[in-house]
């Protein structure tokens, strides 16, 4: 159950990253003049209360004048909704860096959540990193095999003693690439095999809280 709330907040923190980054108000949001609710959606997404500023010269385009003092009210309200323990964590399990919106009495359940969320997130970001190496160079090995068997294929058949020369020194060139990337590979799968470990014991760690 715990986890199945984190996955929705993550996703309503994705969501609201995307929102704040390109976040507006219409003319007619600014002549309806609802800056309570306003507000009080933009504390619940953890967005910057500098965002007032953007309606504010919206508005102002329009002729509008924008209401702070009612912005903030609402926005105050909204906040005590996000800044919990949960969202905190979802916000460090999104990979985001920390959000200064949960400042005061506000801030310590929104802080541990997030440190402890982040905390996940670096683990979690160092397993797929070195799994993600250890593919580049799986890939990179089949090549060179590929590559040396092809050298090897047209050698049998090749007369010109200046080709075969080259066949060679470039099968020796790809058996040298071959050995480093074996001595990578050995290396990447230990380092994936402390990473996993590290995760692993974060995961269960997380699900015993």
């Amino acid at each position: 159950m715990h986890f199945t709330r984190i996955f929705q907040l993550l996703r309503l923190v994705a969501l609201a990253l995307v929102l704040c980054s390109c976040s507006s108000i219409s003319q007619q949001e600014c002549e309806i003049g609802d800056w309570y609710s306003i507000g009080v959606n933009d504390g619940k997404a953890g967005a910057d209360s500098k965002q007032y500023r953007k309606y504010q010269k919206e508005c102002a385009s329009h002729g509008i004048q924008a209401d702070y003092p009612r912005y903030q009210q609402g926005y105050e309200q909204g906040l005590v909704f996000y800044c919990d323990f949960a969202h905190g964590e979802a916000h460090g399990r999104s990979g985001a860096s920390y959000n200064t919106a949960c400042s005061g009495r506000l801030e310590q359940q929104f802080r541990q959540g997030y440190e402890r969320g982040h905390r996940w997130y670096q683990v979690k970001a160092a397993v797929d990193n070195l799994q993600f190496e250890l593919e580049q160079r799986f890939r990179q090995i089949q090549q060179n095999r590929e590559l040396i068997y092809n050298n090897n294929q047209r050698l049998v058949r090749e007369q010109n003693p200046d080709v075969r020369a080259q066949l060679l020194y470039r099968n020796d060139h790809l058996g040298a690439e071959l050995d480093q990337l074996n001595t990578e590979v050995g290396r990447l799968q230990v380092q994936l095999y402390q990473a996993e470990h590290a995760y692993s014991q974060v995961e269960q760690q997380q699900r015993q809280r």
